[in-house]
C-alpha cells in the first residue's frame, strides 16, 4: 500500500489499486474494480480543482431532469391520458426518472462528504443498486411503450384497456430487476486495511460477469426492441400515408431514436474502451463520465422526447394550472407594457399638436395638409 501512497493513488481515504495488487495481497481473492462507483471514482480521481465544476454540472443536469419529469407527470396524470395504457406506463416512467434525478443529486453530497463512513456505504451499496434499478426499469418500460404503439397501429389494440395490466407488468419488472441486481449489494464489500484506507470492490469475478450479463439483458435487448418496432412503425406509416406526412407522426418514433442513439454510444464506448481509472489520463476520465451520463439522458429529457413531439400531450400540458397561470402572468405583463407604450405615444402626439397651435396663434402660418395627415 505504501507504493500507492507515494504515487498519490489514495484520495479522501479511498485507495485505487490495480487488480494484481489484490491478488498478491489477499491470497488470490480477486477484488475486481476497487472503486465500485465509476462516476464518483472518476470525480475523486480527477483534478481537485474540477470537483466543484462536476458538482455544478450535476446540479444543473439534475434540475433539468427534475423540471422535465415534473412537467411530464403533470401532463400524464391528466384525465384523458391517465386512462390510456401508454399513459399509465408513462406515469411510471416519469416517476422512476424523477427518482433517478434525486439520486444524481446525491453525487454532489457524496463527492463533498466522502470522508464520512455513512456516505462511503451509500456510495458502495445504495447508489449503485438504486440507480441501476431505475435505469433498467425505465428502459423496459420504454420498450413496452413502443410495443404498444406498434400494436395500436397494426393490430388496432384499444388504448383504453384495463389499467391493471400496465400496473402488474411494471411491478413485475420492478421485482425482477430488484432481485437480479442484488449483486450490487451482496457482491461487493467495503473493506479497510491496516493503514485505515477504504476500498469498495467486487468479491469475485463472477459478480462482474453477472453485471455484464444484466447490462445486455436490460439495455441491449430493449434497444433491439426499439429498433425493430421503429422499423415496423415507419413501414406502417409509409404504407398508409405519403412520405412527406410521416413526420407528422413523430411522436411514435422520436423517443426510440433518441434512446437508441444514447444507448448505442454508451455500448460502443464500453465495447471499444477498456477503462482503467488508475492508468487513464484526465481526458479519458472526463470522457468516461460523459458516456456514463448517456445512460441517464433519456430520463433527463422525458418531457422533450415524450410530450413535445406529441400534439395531443402538448395540448393537455397547455391545460394544466401551472402553465395557464404562467401564461396569464406573462400576458398581463405584456398587456401593461403595451398600454404604457400607447399612452406614451398619445401623450407625445398631444404635445406636438399643442406646440403647433401655439405657433399658429402668433400669425398666419400656413401648415401643409400633408403634415396634418402625418399627425
Amino acid at each position: 500500500m505504501s507504493s500507492y501512497l507515494n504515487e498519490n493513488r489514495c484520495l479522501f481515504g479511498v485507495c485505487i489499486c490495480p487488480k494484481t495488487y489484490y491478488i498478491s495481497q489477499h491470497s488470490n481473492i480477486i477484488h475486481n474494480g476497487s472503486l465500485t462507483l465509476p462516476m464518483i471514482g472518476a470525480i475523486l480521481y480527477d483534478l481537485p480543482s474540477l470537483r466543484y465544476v462536476y458538482c455544478f454540472i450535476f446540479i444543473c443536469l439534475a434540475l433539468i431532469g427534475l423540471i422535465n419529469n415534473i412537467f411530464s407527470i403533470m401532463t400524464f396524470i391528466r384525465e384523458r391520458i391517465q386512462y390510456t395504457i401508454c399513459g399509465v406506463y408513462l406515469i411510471f416512467y416519469s416517476l422512476f426518472s424523477l427518482l433517478l434525478m434525486i439520486l444524481i443529486m446525491t453525487n454532489v453530497i457524496i463527492a463533498v462528504y466522502y470522508d464520512k463512513y455513512i456516505f462511503r456505504l451509500w456510495a458502495c451499496y445504495g447508489y449503485p443498486y438504486l440507480s441501476t434499478v431505475t435505469v433498467y426499469i425505465s428502459m423496459l418500460i420504454s420498450s413496452i411503450i413502443v410495443i404498444e404503439h406498434v400494436c395500436h397501429l397494426y393490430f388496432n389494440f384499444d388504448p383504453f384497456r384495463s389499467r391493471k395490466q400496465p400496473v402488474q407488468i411494471t411491478l413485475l419488472f420492478l421485482l425482477l430487476i430488484s432481485i437480479s441486481n442484488l449483486d450490487k449489494i451482496f457482491g461487493r464489500t467495503l473493506s479497510i486495511d491496516e493503514v485505515g484506507y477504504y476500498s469498495c470492490s467486487y468479491k469475485d469475478f463472477s459478480y462482474k460477469y453477472w453485471s455484464n450479463i444484466l447490462y445486455y439483458i436490460y439495455i441491449i435487448i430493449p434497444c433491439f426492441i426499439h429498433f425493430t418496432c421503429l422499423i415496423c412503425i415507419l413501414l406502417i406509416l409509409i404504407k398508409r400515408h405519403p412520405l412527406r406526412k410521416v413526420i407528422l407522426y413523430q411522436s411514435y418514433f422520436t423517443p426510440s431514436v433518441f434512446i437508441i442513439f444514447c444507448m448505442t454510444l454508451n455500448g460502443l464506448y464500453l465495447y471499444l474502451f477498456d477503462f482503467h481509472l488508475t492508468y487513464s489520463s484526465g481526458y479519458l476520465i472526463r470522457l468516461h463520465i460523459g458516456f456514463i451520463f448517456l445512460l441517464y439522458t433519456p430520463q433527463l429529457f422525458t418531457y422533450m422526447i415524450y410530450v413535445m413531439p406529441n400534439d395531443f400531450y402538448l395540448k393537455e400540458f397547455y391545460q394544466i394550472w401551472f402553465y395557464r397561470k404562467l401564461c396569464c402572468c406573462f400576458y398581463n405583463k405584456k398587456r401593461h407594457v403595451q398600454d404604457f407604450e400607447v399612452l406614451q405615444f398619445l401623450w407625445t402626439k398631444r404635445a406636438s399638436l399643442e406646440n403647433i397651435k401655439t405657433i399658429s396663434g402668433f400669425g398666419d402660418i400656413l401648415i401643409p395638409s400633408e403634415f396634418y395627415n402625418k399627425i
